[in-house]
């Protein structure tokens, strides 16, 4: 006999199990989201948090188990498009039109009509009505492309808030905010959270559930081991449950080391390009990682795309190891020792069509030819599995489709490549980005091992903390330039407050 559903949740779930292909990915999960609430969803990657999000909102059908909309069951079979009339899920990867404008993609598929024609006057003033409510500076007749990233993650809130739901499910909603648009975002859930709304948020961000959660859910291999208010826990144990271990230590300062007696590695004079119209320059000597921190669109990205070749340089001088470079394009950059870890690993950094073997091997390729047709496999296969080791990514075998790990794992797979190509100098862009604890702590192990072999580091990260934690030097970025500089960093008592004045 099933139990019965609790009206006091808004969403809730007895005895969940998923499996795909004989693979048990979710175990007698519980879950309540009570009404009113903002729930944390926390885990590793790979441990089962997207699959219940999935599952809540109908993409996927559980195996066993029971589902309850504010004390209504719901049937299996019950489709995404019904569900969507009670539950809305914004992903990482936004769902939004560039060339269309921000009430378009709100209404889209579901525009007001007047005498059977589109009212775009009707969208405009609906969209307004809502912004002004929630204190959103968004004009609705402003298209997509033109937002920052910040402003697009609240057009998809007010996408999912306008379709009249009641709860809303968040993948990351964080991880591509800055300190300042996060800020924001936290204002809009507390407003939403004062009108009732129901809220699940999974993030890696796991200060970000101390911060502004009523409640956290924990799931470990596929099973909820943990579930309680955030008033009665400590970031400590959360940590603790999540990994099934204690004493992780989460950050891992870098050590004071003074770099001004070396030469540099990597000099970069007065260079423009067709985005930086303003020429920078900068410098990273051997062992060093060099932060560029700056708000989102201040133009770190842009500094990257240049000196990479993406957007290359139109005026002045890149110089390696004392030799001048011509860097017309990416493939120049890499022949010349410079690799680029990029922001967006999904787009930018992988084929997600092909497998961990290819994308691993694809910046090397041309080290790797035997004749004009063929590659030598069996070095190949070497290479592979040392990054597999090394970076100790997660995956059944090397021939897997890279789409099928879990985003760790992928990103895992982006740093070992890159560091294959044995480049003098990583640009590394967000290389954190959405990624678990336990992820965070191997890439941060590979670029101490880099730098301690004498390789140079250009390092970006969203999340200050982590720029303070791992960079000896940081360039503040404001409007495609560099206006400042803060040295030794890991002794300059430098804090996330600090940082955050100094950039905006």
């Amino acid at each position: 006999m099933a139990a019965k559903a609790d009206t006091a949740c808004a969403v809730e779930m007895h005895d969940i199990v998923m499996e795909f292909s004989g693979v048990r990915a979710l175990s007698g999960v519980e879950f309540c989201l009570r009404q009113g609430q903002i729930m944390g969803l926390v885990g590793k990657n790979g441990a089962g948090k997207s699959t219940l999000m999935k599952i809540i909102n109908g993409v996927y059908t559980q195996t066993e188990g029971t589902v309850s909309f504010f004390g209504q069951n719901i049937d299996k079979n019950v489709s995404v498009k019904e569900r969507e009339r009670t539950v809305a899920m914004i992903y990482q990867d936004y769902s939004l039109v560039g060339e269309m404008t921000v009430a378009e993609n709100i209404f889209l598929n579901a525009e007001p009509l007047q005498r059977g024609l589109i009212s775009d006057r009707t969208c405009v003033r609906k969209v307004q009505e809502f912004f002004d409510s929630m204190g959103i500076p968004i004009d609705p007749r402003e298209k997509v492309k033109n937002l920052s990233t910040g402003d697009m993650q609240l057009v998809e809130i007010a996408k999912a808030i306008m379709k009249h739901t009641k709860v809303i499910l968040m993948d990351e909603p964080t991880a591509a905010l800055d300190a300042e648009a996060t800020a924001k975002f936290f204002e809009i859930l507390s407003r939403l959270k004062e009108q009732g709304y129901s809220i699940v948020i999974s993030t890696h961000h796991l200060q970000h559930i101390m911060d502004i959660c009523d409640s956290v859910t924990i799931i470990r291999d596929g099973r909820a081991c943990m579930t309680g208010a955030v008033a009665e826990t400590t970031l400590e144990e959360v940590i603790a449950q999540m990994l099934g271990e204690t004493g992780f230590q989460a950050v891992q300062s870098r050590p004071y080391c003074s770099f001004e007696s070396k030469a540099p590695l990597l000099q970069v004079k007065n260079v423009t390009s067709k985005v930086i119209r303003e020429p920078f320059s900068l410098e990273v000597r051997p062992g060093e990682v060099v932060g560029l921190a700056g708000l989102k669109g201040a133009g770190r990205t842009e500094i990257f795309n240049c000196i990479f070749g993406i957007d290359p340089p139109e005026s002045g001088e890149v110089i390696l190891e004392g030799k001048r470079l011509k860097v017309r394009n990416p493939g120049d950059a890499i022949r010349d020792g410079l690799f680029l870890i990029p922001e967006n690993r999904h787009t930018q950094g992988l084929s997600l069509m092909h497998t961990l073997y290819d994308n691993a091997l694809l910046p090397i390729l041309e080290n790797l030819s035997r004749g004009r047709f063929f590659i030598n496999d069996r070095q190949g296969r070497q290479i592979v599995e040392d990054i597999i080791r090394t970076m100790q990514v997660k995956t059944p075998g090397s021939d897997v489709a890279i789409s099928k790990l879990s985003g760790g794992n992928q990103q895992k797979v982006v740093v070992g490549k890159a560091l294959k190509s044995e480049p003098k100098v990583l640009l590394m862009d967000d290389p954190t980005y959405g990624v678990d604890i336990h992820a965070k702590g191997d890439i941060t192990a590979a670029i101490s091992r880099f730098t301690d072999e004498g390789g140079g580091v250009l390092f970006v990260s969203s999340e200050l903390v982590e720029m303070i934690e791992n960079c000896d030097r940081i360039l503040i970025v404001k409007y495609n330039r560099i206006v400042g500089e803060i040295r030794d960093v890991p002794k300059a008592g430098l804090t996330e407050d600090s940082l955050m004045a100094a950039i905006q």
